[in-house]
């Protein structure tokens, strides 16, 4: 019998900002102040749906907290 632990991992894609607030502590004036600003990259952090409500990547803001993110030049 074997003892090796397998780790899921689960992809959340495009989500809500109250999902960003939940899981990642980030509020949606924080957000918007950094997209304003241009700290994010549209289509890549960022997109709005097809009811203009903007919705955010959850992976690609783990990248661009860990400095590996597209920011604009």
């Amino acid at each position: 019998m074997s003892t090796e632990k397998t780790t899921a991992t689960i992809k959340l894609g495009w989500v809500h900002p109250r999902v960003i607030n939940l899981l990642k502590g980030l509020t949606r004036d924080q957000l918007d102040g950094r997209r304003k600003a241009d700290k994010f990259v549209e289509d890549t952090h960022w997109k709005k749906d097809p009811s203009g409500t903007i919705m955010w990547h959850f992976e690609e803001l783990d990248n661009w907290i860990a400095g590996q993110g597209n920011s604009p030049t």
